[in-house]
């Protein structure tokens, strides 16, 4: 039962993977414009990574897990003057984000495989990449995380408001979306030794996502 659990939850990571590779430059075009979404879009992840920067050592080390296209939050990182690490599974999205962002350095891996050194971060920011990842490798990720965080170091993160799972349609192609509430997000956080500083609904047409962050104990 585990080893076909374990395959079923790679064959949705694997969905994901070749969905971003077909809609790369429907989801988000060169300007960093999402397709669904007004200018307000690139300005609110301005506004995020602007009061991470402000909390953050001069040139501090960041990963983006789940960088896409590097467009709007790897560029905005690297704007800051921060050493970026972005991190992403699709080919075709990293393929965008070395030209758009050549400032940062980029690994193509599956999140969930992915190793770094221990203690080599100061932040680690991932949006609206967790809510793509089965919840049991979700869960399993954040107690890395916080292993490749500094003491003190910082995680901010997009994820669920509510509990939702499902495979759909999403810009002509199938995609897969699990994630648990706000709630259930933050305990996690505390049990992986990161401890939430605030979290905050994100509107989003009838629906809406959490943004935290959390700081890394020790």
């Amino acid at each position: 039962m585990e080893t076909d659990d374990a395959a079923a939850r790679a064959r949705q990571r694997e969905l994901v993977r070749r969905g971003y590779d077909a809609i790369s430059l429907a989801y988000r075009g060169d300007d960093g414009q999402a397709a669904e979404s007004s200018t307000e879009d690139v300005r609110r992840y301005d506004g995020w990574i602007a009061e991470l920067a402000g909390l953050l050592p001069a040139g501090a080390r960041v990963l983006d897990l789940g960088c896409g296209a590097g467009i709007p939050a790897t560029r905005a990182l690297t704007d800051h003057g921060l050493q970026v690490l972005g991190a992403d599974f699709s080919s075709v999205q990293l393929h965008r984000a070395r030209r758009l962002v050549p400032a940062a350095s980029l690994v193509q891996a599956d999140m969930t495989a992915l190793r770094l050194r221990p203690a080599s971060l100061d932040a680690v920011v991932s949006f609206y990449a967790l809510i793509h990842v089965p919840l049991t490798d979700q869960q399993s990720l954040f107690p890395r995380i916080r292993s490749w965080l500094r003491p003190g170091g910082l995680f901010l993160a997009t994820v669920g408001a509510g509990r939702w799972t499902g495979t759909e349609c999403y810009l002509g192609t199938d995609m897969f979306w699990d994630h648990a509430d706000t709630d259930t997000y933050l305990r996690w956080f505390h049990e992986a030794a990161m401890t939430p500083i605030w979290h905050r609904f994100v509107p989003e047409g009838n629906s809406g996502h959490s943004l935290i962050l959390a700081r890394a104990s020790g």
